[in-house]
């Protein structure tokens, strides 16, 4: 009995010893399809070394299944910018989802954030298709995706704006381009900011323009209600009391919204309207004190000459 019990235990011993063995052997192979650059019959191998090993406990497995799992989602990555190499575009997303996927159940963010990167390449391409046949609404489904997947991505996220604008989506556009204007200060985003702040500038002064011919001044405070960045939505209804002569809201929002400016341009044209308010309202000295302050932008010279007729000796 006692030698039955002895065999038994070796038996199960060599069973443990030849999984183990298995799994390294299984994990090399598929190292070596890996820097072949093979990596479908790679990922094939890494999928096969996680089932199996995850629930080994010798050292040599634990290494080889944790060593699989930072390898597959690169595999999958890989085999993503192959497909996007011959234009396969979905073959090169399917495979760009699962590395997403394989990255975050694995820890790995650095992969993860890579292979969104791609995708929304993808997209652009895809979405620029449909751009340049001028179809803005199914270029804007399809940036939409790929800004998702990359905010950081300002060319894109400009052409997903710019669908937006041409389908006159105001908002949609605008949400964009303040997203853009909100990325960190960084020599990267200098570029796409610049674009964001001109399309902004761009396409509310055609919608005041359209919105001013009609009238409708209280359509502009509304329009200016719906927008997320707030220092522009102040700008903008100062403006829009200003244009309806109600000097009065003029005066009580102008101080605070020409502080909520960010650019000196955009604070000195408030300023302007400011002092165009209180000089409506035969207030000279506090007209002369906002005027004061336009510093920038194409405004000048209209408040220098304001002031200097303001602040001339009278006859």
């Amino acid at each position: 009995m006692k030698k039955l019990i002895l065999m038994v235990v070796a038996l199960m011993s060599f069973v443990a010893v030849s999984a183990q063995s298995e799994i390294v052997a299984n994990f090399n192979k598929g190292n070596e399809e890996f820097k072949a650059k093979n990596f479908t019959t790679a990922i094939e191998i890494f999928e096969d070394v996680i089932l199996n090993g995850e629930e080994e406990e010798d050292d040599a497995s634990v290494q080889c299944v944790a060593n699989a799992k930072k390898l597959l989602p690169v595999a999958y990555m890989q085999n993503g910018i192959k497909a996007i190499g011959v234009k396969n575009y979905d073959e090169a997303l399917g495979q760009l989802n699962t590395a997403v996927t394989k990255a975050k159940m694995y820890n790995n963010p650095k992969v993860a954030q890579a292979a969104n990167n791609a995708i929304a390449k993808v997209y652009q391409v895809q979405g620029g298709e449909k751009f340049n046949a001028e179809d803005y609404a199914g270029a804007a489904e399809v940036f939409a995706k790929g800004y998702a997947a990359n905010k950081r991505n300002t060319d894109l996220a400009m052409l997903l704006a710019e669908s937006y604008f041409k389908q006159d989506l105001y908002n949609e556009g605008m949400k964009v381009c303040s997203e853009v204007m909100a990325l960190p200060a960084s020599p990267m985003f200098e570029k796409g900011k610049a674009e964001a702040k001109q399309k902004m500038n761009l396409y509310t002064n055609n919608k005041i323009a359209t919105l001013q011919q009609a009238n409708d001044f209280d359509g502009i405070i509304t329009m200016a209600e719906g927008l997320d960045n707030q220092a522009l939505a102040q700008k903008i209804t100062v403006q829009a009391y200003l244009l309806k002569k109600d000097y009065d809201k003029v005066i009580e929002l102008g101080e605070a919204a020409a502080e909520a400016q960010t650019d000196e341009e955009d604070k000195s044209a408030v300023y302007f309207q400011l002092g165009t308010a209180y000089n409506a309202k035969e207030m000279k000295d506090k007209a002369v004190a906002a005027l004061s302050k336009v510093t920038a932008g194409p405004s000048v010279e209209a408040a220098k000459a304001a002031i200097a007729g303001l602040t001339a000796p009278a006859n």
